[in-house]
């Protein structure tokens, strides 16, 4: 894949957190434009949005199962039903925490890139300056 593919599930965020887009050592992440780097963030925290509004229609679709009649099949299948819905649950949790930690380290990529761009401007300003 390459990244910039829109078959990709999660579009560029995907390229960005796999770091096939240039991402260092340790987990860290490289990018030579701000701008892009805050689409990236924006898009990530919209994924995010998305996975916290699908678990409330998880545990509601969870708190609406009963078995259609009181035979044994009926309520097997509203048993099965409900683990299934509360296993979507657990996966949607972990997905969300899986963004979460990514746009954390986006985010601290985005203050560490504004930060040393503010740090050389001041440098240069010095030199300018003597």
């Amino acid at each position: 894949m390459d990244g910039e593919s829109e078959a990709s599930p999660l579009g560029q965020v995907g390229y960005a957190i796999t770091g096939s887009g240039g991402g260092g050592a340790g987990g860290q992440y490289v990018f030579a434009d701000l701008a892009e780097l805050t689409a990236i963030i924006t898009e990530a925290e919209a994924i995010l949005d998305e996975i916290r509004l699908d678990w409330q229609d998880l545990r509601q679709a969870r708190q609406l199962v009963r078995p259609p009649a009181q035979d044994v099949m009926s309520t097997a299948e509203a048993r099965i039903t409900a683990q299934s819905l509360d296993e979507a649950v657990r996966h949607n949790i972990a997905m969300a925490d899986y963004m979460a930690a990514e746009l954390a380290k986006l985010r601290a990529c985005r203050d560490a890139y504004v930060s040393s761009g503010e740090e050389s401007a001041a440098r240069l300003r010095k030199v300018d300056g003597d």
